[in-house]
């Protein structure tokens, strides 16, 4: 067994969405210990400058690597899209970003016609028509930008009148359409699938790239060999950049609170 064996994966987001793919990854790998910076402080970050951007990743990329931890999952759609690249150059250990979840998306659409659910830095970067495009050449893809969805998550508006408003408005063009397939394009979006799919009354099939992204970060520990041997279950360790109490109601949903610690960083 190795040192680096032994050290936790780092997740981060710019809030409490990478929660929802830290979910994912716990499941998955459920010896493994983990370590998660939410910068809620500075969220949301869909809307701000390709710079601002890389500044606030790299900058939070630079504090989990001082944990220190073997590997790094950038939790954020947005982050990934703009700045994973930046994150690399900038840390010595492996940096896995969100996958698009192209791949699950077209493989169930009888119409060859995917829809893209994300932030306005996510759509315009048009990640998701490159990424399917090279999947299938022949696939449409309908990008809407969604503005206001994760800033109202990130308040802990996950299901009333005012997130209600805007998904209606977001599903409008994606139904009118006939799309039935439709990509959650940020890590916040799955805490509102539940939403999504009353209000769509199931004729829109929602998928979560999280469940990509956890065979990403298979294949690098197998790879690489940073599987942790321990035989009991993992640790996580929490920490947002502002309130805690959204992160504490959102992981305690899906984490055992014994194995789990959270609290207040100041990056």
């Amino acid at each position: 067994m190795s040192n680096v064996q032994q050290l936790p994966i780092g997740v981060f987001d710019s809030g409490v969405g990478g929660l929802s793919v830290l979910k994912v990854l716990q499941e998955q790998f459920p010896n493994e210990d983990f370590i998660y910076i939410g910068d809620n402080a500075n969220n949301p970050v869909g809307n701000r400058s390709d710079d601002e951007i890389t500044y606030l990743a790299c900058h939070i990329a630079e504090a989990l690597e001082k944990q220190p931890v073997k590997l790094m999952v950038i939790a954020c759609n947005t982050f990934t899209v703009v700045a994973l690249d930046a994150v690399r150059e900038r840390v010595s250990v492996p940096v896995i970003g969100v996958s698009q979840g192209v791949k699950t998306a077209i493989s169930q659409s009888k119409s060859k016609t995917i829809g893209i659910m994300a932030t306005v830095a996510t759509v315009n970067s048009h990640i998701h028509k490159h990424v399917a495009l090279e999947v299938d050449h022949e696939v449409l893809v309908w990008e809407q930008p969604c503005p206001e969805l994760a800033g109202l998550i990130e308040q802990g508006h996950l299901d009333d009148y005012s997130v209600r408003d805007v998904c209606t408005e977001y599903l409008e063009p994606l139904l009118s359409r006939e799309i039935e397939v439709v990509v959650l394009g940020c890590t916040h979006f799955p805490f509102v699938q539940p939403l999504l799919e009353e209000l769509t009354s199931g004729r829109i099939q929602f998928i979560d790239p999280a469940f990509e992204t956890s065979e990403l970060v298979r294949r690098r520990l197998e790879g690489k060999d940073l599987f942790n041997p321990q035989k009991t279950a993992g640790t996580v360790s929490l920490y947002f950049t502002k309130d805690i109490e959204l992160g504490d109601t959102l992981s305690a949903s899906f984490l055992d609170t014994s194995r789990r610690s959270i609290e207040h960083i100041t990056l």
